[in-house]
């Protein structure tokens, strides 16, 4: 099933618990998330990642107002993943909606869980409370060691494996310049003073590399 498999599997027990839902139909849904996050063509966007925002959620998890909606909005963001799709996010968030009503949980959780995906696509523009946490947890990765960093645009590109050299990273690098340019990549100060220094540093030495023609890898 994936890295992580049973450690994510007592997370998702965990959070079921928390929210009186732990039941046979519960365990089951975390079993075919943790598939779905497990599934080609998966490099980056897989059960690694997802552990990695559980664990930095574990971190800010008192700063939130409902750690249990940015939890399950972390479960579900990336559980539909196609390179190929302009609706993943779109997909995973529908999927969170009618597992949520289907287990009662409410139509106000299920729809904050919503919100906080649909955040996932980092469109530029002011997010506010857990929303804003969320987008961070999910970005995380750009403000980590060079070693994990340069793992991560390895891990892309074999994701993008289809699109041939020169689209790739003239897309690829579109993407970068792009949160380069943004004033501030973080919009959590706990983020931003623990990660944005090296995030820019991280991107800025990837999209030199790839306007020489390699991989920052």
């Amino acid at each position: 099933m994936g890295a992580h498999a049973a450690e994510l599997l007592a997370h998702w027990q965990a959070l079921g618990q928390a929210l009186q839902r732990d039941t046979p139909a519960w365990q089951r849904e975390g079993r075919r998330l943790v598939r779905s996050w497990s599934r080609w063509p998966r490099a980056y966007h897989d059960t690694t990642h997802l552990h990695a925002c559980l664990r930095h959620l574990q971190a800010v998890r008192s700063h939130l107002a409902d750690p249990h909606a940015a939890e399950l909005a972390l479960w579900f963001h990336d559980a539909i993943y196609w390179p190929w799709s302009a609706h993943n996010e779109e997909r995973s968030a529908d999927w969170a909606v009618r597992f949520l009503r289907s287990q009662g949980l409410g139509d106000a959780l299920a729809q904050a869980v919503r919100r906080h995906i649909l955040d996932t696509r980092h469109q530029p523009g002011p997010l506010t409370g857990d929303a804003q946490w969320v987008v961070d947890i999910d970005l995380a990765i750009l403000g980590q060691s060079d070693a994990v960093y340069r793992q991560f645009e390895r891990n892309v590109r074999r994701e993008y494996f289809f699109v041939r050299w020169p689209r790739y990273a003239a897309g690829r690098g579109a993407v970068l310049r792009g949160f380069l340019d943004r004033p501030r990549i973080y919009g959590t100060d706990w983020f931003h003073e623990r990660c944005e220094a090296q995030a820019r540093a991280n991107l800025g030495h990837a999209l030199k590399a790839l306007e020489g023609g390699q991989l920052y890898a």
